[in-house]
């Protein structure tokens, strides 16, 4: 929900899946605190949108998840991959955000 984060992940989102808008599902410490909720809103975004992939984010400074950033881009990834078998044949893409603005794929 940070928007110190949320310009960098929109434009990394456009440019991956070469799409004008971005919708944004967001929660405070999204990749500790999952709920099914965000999986139903991702689903709305996927369905009613016709969104053609998924990045899941994890930042630098992140309040709502204040561990470290090796936790959190472990959490990340499980995260991703509870979104990807909710939505298997959808692209997932796993981040890091640093609070200058850079965004790097978590593998």
């Amino acid at each position: 929900m940070d928007g110190r984060v949320q310009l960098p992940v929109a434009e990394f989102a456009r440019r991956q899946f070469k799409v004008e808008f971005v919708d944004m599902v967001t929660a405070a410490g999204a990749v500790a605190n999952f709920h099914s909720d965000l999986i139903r809103q991702v689903g709305i975004s996927l369905d009613a949108h016709q969104s053609r992939g998924v990045v899941v984010a994890a930042h630098e400074g992140c309040v709502g998840n204040p561990v470290s950033e090796e936790r959190q881009r472990v959490q990340c990834l499980e995260l991703a991959e509870k979104v990807a078998y909710a939505y298997p044949k959808i692209r997932i893409i796993p981040v890091w955000v640093s609070l200058d603005g850079r965004v790097e794929t978590i593998a």
